[in-house]
């Protein structure tokens, strides 16, 4: 599953978050997530997102502004664990935290759905084998089945949850956007992803196939984030295109972004 993210697929490489409380969001994500420190300053501190090049940002912000709930911004970052045993021993490890999580089966994954102390959504999923996964007239199906967390946790291994694993990465964005049509236009046909899943009011996107590395969404949202950067929650992301020139580019939703071609930051 590694092709998913190579130097040959566009894929997120960084999310940046501007947070309230750097401390109390420091410690969640080292840990809870387990993710270990790649610089670290008063205003700002840059996670490692397994040991391949995607990382985490979070930025301390000063009196920023809380996205009102029809914004655009962050549905949830997703994190990729490398097998079922790691999805079984996070689970636990949430469960000793007494951390409440949601489930989903997506029939192409297994994900866990909570969100961090600021309100951001997150998910950390494991894949099952693409050579399983189902497609009908060129989209991937998906779904939202419940997990059988018995099953799950029965897989959890004798060493448990040891913080995040190497071999983990930045799997998936999943964005509230304001306007499709919009999106599409940006996403697809400005950016180069192809439409991937065929669900309600919202587009799955990706390149090599995957299920997707992006996915935008008008479920709960149609306003564009007006401030986006004095907002709290998604500000930046950062995307890898092979071959790219470095692009600053603002997307339909406001956020800035950093298209790049830096091959140092992409899992192979």
């Amino acid at each position: 599953m590694t092709t998913f993210h190579s130097k040959e697929a566009m894929q997120v490489t960084n999310v940046t978050l501007n947070v309230k409380d750097l401390n109390k969001m420091n410690h969640f994500y080292s840990e809870v997530l387990g993710f270990s420190i790649k610089k670290k300053t008063g205003t700002q501190t840059i996670f490692n997102v397994g040991e391949h090049g995607h990382t985490l940002t979070l930025h301390l912000l000063d009196h920023g502004r809380h996205p009102e709930f029809r914004e655009a911004g962050l549905f949830h970052i997703a994190y990729l664990l490398p097998s079922r045993q790691d999805l079984a021993n996070f689970l636990y490890h949430m469960s000793s935290l007494n951390q409440p999580v949601g489930g989903g089966d997506h029939l192409v994954s297994e994900a866990l759905y909570f969100n961090d102390p600021e309100g951001n959504g997150i998910e950390v999923y494991q894949d099952r084998p693409s050579s399983g996964w189902e497609w009908e007239n060129g989209f991937i199906k998906m779904d939202t089945l419940e997990v059988d967390a018995q099953d799950l946790i029965s897989h959890r291994t004798e060493n448990g949850w040891q913080g995040f694993p190497s071999d983990g990465k930045l799997g998936h964005l999943h964005l509230k956007t304001h306007n499709l049509v919009e999106a599409r236009q940006f996403y697809i046909d400005q950016l180069g992803f192809e439409h991937i899943s065929n669900l309600p009011q919202s587009l799955f996107i990706s390149t090599q196939h995957y299920h997707h590395h992006i996915a935008v969404n008008t479920w709960q949202s149609n306003q564009v984030n007006p401030d986006n950067k004095n907002t709290y929650g998604l500000t930046h992301i950062d995307i890898y295109q092979p071959h790219a020139k470095e692009t600053n580019l603002t997307s339909p939703e406001g956020f800035s972004m950093t298209i790049h071609g830096d091959v140092s930051v992409v899992p192979d």
